[in-house]
């Protein structure tokens, strides 16, 4: 796969990402994107960062209790340690932090 065929497959899920946290339209998260980071920032001050890393055409996710790298395979991004899906990451990480069950 072409370097620039995964950068807009990166920019492509970022806005996908944006666009469902968005449409959860909750009270406690407020969204910031820009020039391929995306910022989930929780009514505490907390944020989760969701972002491109270009280099290793891996999508990164920072949050307080670590740091998950996510391959592009199979059409999904993998974290490539757990095994787990960027989606699923994102739910489990969200609604632990809301104490609510959220989908994305």
């Amino acid at each position: 796969m072409g370097n620039n065929n995964i950068a807009a497959i990166i920019d492509g899920t970022l806005n996908d990402l944006f666009d469902r946290l968005d449409r959860l339209d909750h009270d406690d998260i407020d969204l910031e994107m820009s020039d391929g980071k995306l910022v989930i920032e929780f009514g505490d001050g907390i944020k989760y960062i969701v972002n491109r890393q270009s280099a290793a055409d891996q999508i990164w996710l920072a949050e307080p209790q670590g740091g998950w790298h996510f391959d592009y395979r199979d059409g999904r991004w993998i974290d490539d340690k757990r095994g787990v899906e960027l989606i699923a990451s994102l739910d489990e990480l969200i609604s632990a932090k809301l104490g609510e069950e959220i989908a994305l």
